[in-house]
């Protein structure tokens, strides 16, 4: 499943600030993974209120994702940490400001 998420291709693409990243949070063989219990205290700490990503999930479907497969995404989670990437899509965010008058 990791393959499709995040192909040999797609880390070749990577910009020159994510090999930047990825080299200074390279991760040794001797790292323990995240588990389960973790990465649920992390993702009910989102605010399910706020607006979604450019990726259209918001932090409410990321806690019913994890209610229902919460070993699939502890494992997507702990593959992106122990490959060194991430998809694209996770680390965009769109910043409006709203402005006070005066």
């Amino acid at each position: 499943m990791m393959d499709q998420l995040i192909s040999e291709e797609s880390k070749q693409e990577d910009t020159i600030e994510q090999e930047k990243i990825s080299k200074s949070t390279d991760r040794r063989a001797n790292d323990r993974e995240c588990t389960q219990d973790e990465v649920r205290h992390i993702i009910e700490s989102f605010n399910p209120r706020k607006a979604p990503g450019l990726d259209g999930v918001t932090g409410a479907i990321l806690i019913l994702i994890f209610q229902s497969i919460p070993q699939t995404l502890t494992a997507i989670y702990n593959e992106c940490l122990k490959r060194g990437h991430f998809p694209e899509e996770w680390m965009i965010a769109k910043i409006i400001p709203i402005t006070k008058p005066g």
